[in-house]
């Protein structure tokens, strides 16, 4: 018999071993998703660019949803599709910019000396690896193929999610 009942599933190669139950999860789930190729990309930021370009000076909630109408209208998406995309470009572009303020911070870290020092340095080495794990992760759940088109551009889907950030938590 099998070691996985999904080891004929011909997209998502069964290729974890040992008891990382995330990378299970990240499995199931990637039989669960769509493929992001570089047209549904284009359209899913077309959609945060309209969606962005309509509420970064009004985000109150009837800017929202006509915010929402727009962006749709522009990127040709439907409401699914806009939220599933959305979902994967946060996922993606929270990592990243997890990532760059941890390189800031080790850069900044640099320049200080002592046991105090080192010890935070480490932590955030540390700390680096783990999203560094925690990106490559991403390849799990939503396809090796989608997370190189989006780390190709990831200056980009970057600078989308921190427009998105600072706009929904104005709360």
């Amino acid at each position: 018999m099998a070691p996985s009942f999904f080891d004929d599933y011909q997209d998502v190669p069964n290729v974890e071993t040992g008891a990382d139950f995330d990378a299970a999860d990240d499995r199931t789930l990637r039989m669960a998703s769509r493929p992001v190729d570089k047209a549904l990309l284009d359209q899913l930021v077309r959609y945060q660019e309209t969606f962005l370009a309509h509420v970064e000076a009004d985000a109150g909630p009837e800017a929202m949803a006509r915010a929402q109408t727009a962006a749709l209208g522009a990127s040709g998406l439907d409401v699914k599709a806009a939220e599933w995309g959305s979902a994967v470009l946060r996922a993606f572009g929270g990592r990243r910019w997890t990532l760059q303020r941890l390189r800031s911070k080790l850069t900044e870290l640099e320049s200080r000396s002592g046991p105090e020092a080192e010890e935070v340095r480490k932590r955030v080495r540390d700390e680096l690896v783990k999203q560094e794990r925690e990106t490559d992760a991403l390849g799990r759940r939503y396809g090796v193929e989608t997370l190189a088109l989006l780390r190709e551009r990831e200056a980009e889907v970057v600078a989308l999610h921190t427009r998105l950030t600072k706009v929904l938590s104005r709360g």
